[in-house]
């Protein structure tokens, strides 16, 4: 009712009251309570219509929120890039939001209002029985985890998508289902891309012939390849998990412990020769190469390991050894057969002679000299020998090795002076001791310095310089500015009875037996040279460990 009609439907009402309070029968009170009873019901209708003014700006600010919701709401829907249907229990389509518009390619008046079959593939309905799993949901309350669904529609490519469904609950009661549908025809393929890669690089590795292993930062075995299970005998199974130390060459533990963690702290590249334990407990020899795997932020995350077995090479080298020692055994054999036949030869003619003529009086005098020079030749040839395959066993002694070359330069020093050769020493202050025989090193010594006169006719200078290193070692570094050694002469300088010296000037058995006294002394001797340009003798000795 208006409230113009309400003001003039009072009025009418207070005009008869007072009318009827005119009437004689009618008592004076009744007429006053029948005005304060409109009074009443006018103030009751006024606030009435007050609470109604105040509902309906309510009701517009809800319906202003509410549509404001819906707004957002729908635009929050629509940029979810999956595909979201809301579904009611008669199994018809109440919402959608554009990315299933955009992927079914229906316009909105084909979609609102019509059920899921009208909507989705029918082959996608009947494979899913989508009407049946929507029913169940609103039935239990429960959401259901689909699966993935491959489709492909006539014409076009294949896809997959991944659905669930979600129930839409008012309180306890399920008023709407929420389909939910994901392309994920990318990420399969993705997925499978990967896969592919996985195995390809998997079968890389398992098909590489070195050994390929990847370690985590504490240098546990997190890989383990068919090689390595070849060479150790150890199965992935066994090995996962273990430290690749433990697996290793009990001798060289420290090495490779401190191999792994300069990696894992971040160092560069390692390379090292390993033994790595095979089947019979017998240390394989392995050439290690080791890198660290770094995530995006820099931080190591594990440690990838290429071995080569060198086990093949070893065998290789050993029989090129041997190759070479008979070919040294048989260089030896005809050196002997040459430089003892010439004295021999002279000894035969010599006897010869005074049987022939022994009443010549002057071969008398003259063979005895050259028998008996020829006898001291042949006994000093032979004498080399037996040193060289059997060295003094000459007591080891605590020696400096300053006074060793001081010595050695004694006995040479006149012949250096008289060919004008300058010598200079490099020795850093105080004694370099070691373990060793003190004339067995000053013969290596004083062969070196003679060799070096040789290779000087015109004069130059002979440098020998000493020094300790890190391993307690000490090194004796022997350099002349002579003629220099011919490239492919160098490898053979050891061998036996190789010279460069014109013929009677050397038997080639200098170095050789200065190669044996050094291996004796568990040294070694190097020369390094360029023609014209001098020779460089590098003998290492062990330090005396004190």
């Amino acid at each position: 009712m208006a409230e113009d009609t309400w003001d003039q439907l009072l009025a009418g009402i207070r005009e008869r009251v007072a009318a009827i309070a005119q009437t004689p029968c009618v008592t004076p009170d009744e007429p006053s309570q029948i005005l304060t009873s409109l009074d009443e019901l006018s103030a009751c209708y006024q606030h009435a219509v007050a609470q109604r003014a105040e509902m309906q700006q309510t009701l517009v600010a809800c319906q202003m929120a509410h549509a404001s919701i819906s707004r957002y709401v729908a635009s929050f829907m629509d940029c979810i890039p999956s595909s979201l249907v809301v579904i009611d229990r008669s199994l018809r389509v109440l919402s959608v939001n554009k990315n299933f518009i955009d992927k079914s390619r229906l316009a909105k008046g084909d979609i609102y209002g019509h059920t899921i079959k009208g909507i989705l593939p029918s082959a996608f309905v009947r494979y899913t029985q989508m009407d049946q799993e929507v029913q169940k949901v609103f039935r239990t309350g429960l959401p259901l985890d689909g699966s993935k669904v491959t489709y492909r529609a006539p014409g076009l490519p294949r896809r997959v998508y991944f659905y669930r469904l979600f129930p839409l609950a008012v309180g306890e009661t399920v008023e709407n289902v929420l389909l939910f549908m994901d392309d994920i025809t990318e990420r399969e393929e993705l997925g499978e891309e990967v896969r592919r890669v996985e195995r390809h690089l998997a079968g890389v590795v398992e098909c590489a012939s070195d050994l390929v292993i990847s370690l985590d930062p504490q240098g546990r075995i997190l890989s383990w390849n068919q090689a390595a299970e070849q060479v150790s005998g150890l199965r992935f199974e066994k090995a996962k998990g273990k430290a690749l130390v433990s697996v290793c060459a009990t001798e060289q533990h420290p090495v490779m412990a401190e191999m792994l963690r300069r990696l894992a702290q971040g160092e560069g590249a390692q390379h090292a020769e390993i033994g790595l334990l095979g089947v019979s407990d017998q240390p394989v020899p392995i050439a290690w190469s080791f890198s660290s795997m770094r995530d995006d932020e820099g931080k190591v995350f594990g440690i990838v390991a290429v071995g080569r077995d060198l086990s093949e090479q070893r065998h290789l080298e050993l029989q090129l050894a041997r190759s070479a020692k008979m070919a040294s055994l048989g260089m030896m054999a005809g050196g002997i057969a040459h430089e003892v036949r010439n004295p021999l030869g002279i000894i035969s003619a010599g006897v010869q002679l005074l049987l022939e003529h022994p009443a010549d009086a002057q071969l008398r005098a003259e063979a005895p000299t050259k028998i008996l020079a020829a006898t001291k030749r042949a006994s000093s040839i032979i004498e080399n020998l037996l040193r060289f395959a059997q060295p003094q066993g000459a007591e080891m002694e605590v020696l400096d090795v300053h006074a060793v070359l001081e010595d050695a330069l004694a006995l040479s020093v006149f012949q250096l002076e008289m060919q004008h050769i300058e010598v200079k020493t490099s020795f850093p202050t105080g004694p370099l001791k070691i373990f060793g025989n003190p004339l067995l090193l000053q013969q290596v010594f004083t062969n070196i310095i003679l060799n070096a006169y040789d290779a000087m006719p015109g004069g130059g200078v002979l440098e020998i310089a000493t020094g300790p290193t890190k391993e307690n070692q000490v090194v004796v570094r022997l350099s002349d500015t002579g003629v220099g050694i011919l490239p492919d002469h160098l490898p053979r300088m050891f061998d036996p009875f190789f010279t460069t010296k014109p013929p009677g000037k050397g038997t080639g058995l200098g170095l050789f037996i200065c190669y044996s006294i050094i291996q004796q002394h568990h040294g070694t001797i190097d020369v390094s040279s360029r023609p014209n340009l001098g020779t460089t003798f590098t003998v290492t000795l062990p330090g005396d460990a004190e």
